[in-house]
């Protein structure tokens, strides 16, 4: 893998990352249908995005968990 390719990979997940955030701030259905517009305006969505969707939602979830934990 060249340098370029490692760039637009983490380019790539950071998207997925932003993209995560913007519906978890706001998590209605209308900003769902305009991320998931967004995303696959070229019919496809780049691995490392969906990657960097899942790792922030996944990251929100534990935050969640351990608030709850706390005594």
């Amino acid at each position: 893998m060249t340098n370029e390719d490692q760039t637009q990979n983490d380019e790539d997940f950071d998207y997925g990352c932003e993209c995560a955030m913007t519906l978890l701030n706001e998590p209605t259905e209308d900003c769902l249908n305009d991320l998931i517009d967004e995303l696959d305006e070229d019919g496809m969505i780049a691995t490392e995005v969906v990657y960097g969707l899942l790792a922030t939602i996944l990251m929100s979830i534990n935050e969640e968990d351990h608030e709850g934990d706390e005594h």
